[in-house]
């Protein structure tokens, strides 16, 4: 997935999170996130505080 960077404030940059993903985990606006960076692989990734753990469907499973 390829998402813009905006500008978020004077000196700050930031990411759109999908409306998919921000509901599929039930995160809010507000919601604390611990970020964590590699500068020298160009990574961050991000662990939301606040997510919950999303329920197994059955039905996706044919043979249960």
């Amino acid at each position: 997935m390829s998402q813009k960077i905006i500008r978020s404030g004077k000196h700050s940059l930031a990411v759109i999170i999908p409306a998919p993903f921000v509901h599929s985990l039930g995160i809010k606006a507000g919601d604390n996130v611990n970020v964590l960076t590699n500068i020298e692989k160009g990574i961050v990734n991000l662990k939301f505080t606040g997510a919950v753990q999303l329920p197994l469907s059955l039905k996706n499973y044919p043979n249960k």
